[in-house]
């Protein structure tokens, strides 16, 4: 059997679409959410589950579900919707149905203009006007120009007619221009689409399609890589577009903190990426007087991320919205030079980074952060020893370990180390950030107690709205909050936790098929889905082959047609040239072992188990 193992890139990259940390919850304690004054709650249970929350006239509504489960339903999968049905539903009675929710339902944080991304910004400017707001290697903008520049652009879309939560993509590299369009498509109404112009133009055509998107925000330079997608298209560089020089005022177009700031597409296991819905709310609830890091004027951070991996809003708003200076210097992290050289010439205060490339600095170029007062690092599981040696180097570095999925915005908990500090087996994922509840929960959504592992589920004011288009999926990934008040939910995570005796969350795995490669979150199933469609190739599993996210490799065992049997080899280039076309680089495997079938399990799944070593002579 042909083995072929290939490299992709040799420059490492710090892009990520990364799934983060979490904290837990157990009779006595489930976490911390905003009240409706910003104000943080504590929410508690009884050993019997039951809410013992102020306010909530529905709290004994979660211990009733509950009851209703039968022994029937504790066997069945958490996506499964008979799960919440319970007796009530063998007798026809009212249930709680597994839909998408209304638009906002169940969130608690702030609103009004505090909790809107561009009103706040806006009072930034106001506030700070000629602090610097973006900064280049050789180029500074204040607040008071980013804001006269942004409304420029928000006037000549609002002319296009954006709003009403349209979406508009935008098809730009990490830059002045790229923050600015973020900006004026909030300010106009409508919710902005990255688009990673290094990703192939079958990716970009697959969001550009679900999106739906009315309107293409790029360059003429960049315009050809998503060519024949039918919306209307903004050059930013096109002197003969309309000018709206004298328009730069704020526009007054209605937004409130439950309308939709942007979506952002993760792998799917269905063969597409799904396109993950986020309100302003849930942004702003994110970085507005956070209690695990220091945001605000003073604070220098950097762009590192791709502008389609959902990390980057957190470096973008967590500058903009507090008043703090955003770095933008495409390439910084195509080597250790480069990053030492951006941190050094812009002072940068804070930064994030991916556990892949944060081991790489902690090994080969420590020192070059030096200046830098607080590091935060996730995708992975980042190595217990490598803080260990970044605290040993700067013994005055504040080190931040943040977890969450794309669809609890961002960060849903974090763990702070700062020295002294001992190294222990792993770090843990932490404690909910603001307007946010962790769950640990077992089968039947019962609490678990301290030390005893389950599943983890994510509530409160973070949560996504849902997938764009996808109200199945949005129905098995976002469950009716069986604690909560009326119409709240819980975002199931699929990862594997336990609650420590302080409260901290330690990670202990995927549940599902879900993986990190390079920080980015990659659902097996999705590459699959795109391999089968070659014609040359029968059937096809993928797996991932690592513990570290410096070892980790993607397997891929396809069984050609018959036809192509005889050239294997020929074949096997055919498919991966063709797949650099369909998928990003970090979702390509990187070893192929060509099978004459797959092993089948006694009810036809594939056994795993039995695949072959990927790397047998």
């Amino acid at each position: 059997m042909p083995l072929l193992a290939w490299s992709r890139d040799s420059n490492f990259r710090a892009e990520s679409c990364f799934g983060r940390h979490r904290r837990p919850c157990s009779p006595g304690h489930l976490g911390r959410s905003a009240g409706s004054r910003g104000h943080r709650s504590e929410r508690r249970l009884s050993p019997a589950g039951r809410s013992l929350t102020a306010g909530h006239a529905d709290s004994r509504r979660g211990e009733r579900d509950l009851r209703h489960r039968t022994a029937h339903d504790r066997g069945l999968p958490l996506s499964d919707p008979r799960r919440v049905r319970g007796r009530r539903a063998e007798r026809g009675e009212r249930i709680l149905a597994l839909a998408p929710l209304r638009p906002g339902a169940g969130v608690t944080a702030e609103r009004g203009p505090r909790a809107v991304i561009h009103r706040r910004f806006e009072a930034r400017a106001e506030r700070f006007p000629r602090a610097t707001a973006l900064e280049s290697a050789d180029t500074r903008i204040t607040y008071a120009e980013a804001n006269r520049r942004a409304n420029r652009l928000a006037h000549r879309l609002h002319a296009l007619g954006v709003g009403g939560e349209q979406r508009v993509a935008l098809l730009l590299e990490p830059s002045f221009d790229y923050v600015l369009a973020a900006l004026a498509v909030l300010k106009a109404g409508g919710c902005y689409v990255p688009l990673d112009i290094g990703h192939p133009p079958a990716r970009l055509a697959a969001v550009l399609a679900d999106t739906e998107a009315t309107v293409v925000i790029t360059r003429g330079d960049l315009a050809a890589r998503a060519a024949g997608h039918g919306a209307r298209t903004v050059l930013l560089d096109d002197a003969s577009e309309p000018s709206t020089t004298g328009h730069d005022g704020n526009l007054d177009v209605p937004v409130r903190s439950d309308h939709l700031a942007y979506v952002v597409h993760t792998s799917g296991s269905s063969g597409r990426p799904k396109g993950v819905m986020v309100p302003h709310g849930g942004v702003v609830r994110l970085v507005q007087d956070p209690d695990w890091i220091r945001l605000g004027p003073g604070e220098v951070i950097p762009l590192l991320t791709s502008v389609c991996f959902d990390v980057s809003m957190f470096e973008m708003w967590g500058a903009l919205l507090n008043g703090g200076c955003l770095v933008l210097a495409p390439g910084a992290t195509a080597s250790l030079r480069a990053l030492g050289r951006v941190v050094a010439d812009h002072g940068v205060t804070t930064m994030w980074l991916t556990a892949g490339l944060f081991h790489t600095v902690v090994d080969e170029g420590v020192e070059l952060l030096t200046g830098v007062r607080q590091l935060l690092a996730g995708g992975e599981a980042p190595s217990a020893e490598h803080v260990r040696k970044l605290l040993d180097a700067h013994p005055g570095i504040r080190f931040v370990n943040g977890y969450g999925p794309t669809e609890a915005t961002v960060f849903a908990a974090t763990h702070t180390v700062v020295p002294p500090w001992r190294a222990q087996e792993s770090v843990p994922i932490g404690k909910a950030v603001g307007g946010t509840d962790l769950h640990v929960l077992d089968d039947a959504l019962q609490p678990l107690p301290a030390g005893e592992p389950g599943q983890l589920f994510i509530g409160g004011a973070g949560l996504a709205r849902g997938y764009l288009n996808r109200p199945g999926l949005t129905a098995e990934r976002f469950l009716p909050h069986p604690y909560g008040a009326a119409g709240e939910r819980l975002y199931v995570t699929g990862d594997r936790c336990v609650r420590l005796l302080d409260g901290t969350i330690r990670y202990l795995g995927r549940i599902d098929r879900q993986v990190k490669v390079r920080g980015f979150r990659v659902e097996l199933g999705e590459i699959e889905a795109t391999v089968r469609r070659h014609p040359a190739v029968r059937d096809v599993t993928v797996t991932a082959h690592g513990d570290s996210p410096e070892s980790r490799v993607l397997i891929a065992y396809p069984v050609l047609a018959p036809s192509r049997t005889p050239d294997a080899d020929q074949a096997l280039a055919e498919v991966r040239s063709w797949l650099g076309e369909q998928l990003p680089a970090h979702m390509i495997p990187g070893v192929w072992r060509v099978l004459g079938r797959l092993p089948l399990t006694s009810n036809g799944k594939v056994d795993r188990r039995r695949l072959p070593e990927p790397f047998a002579a």
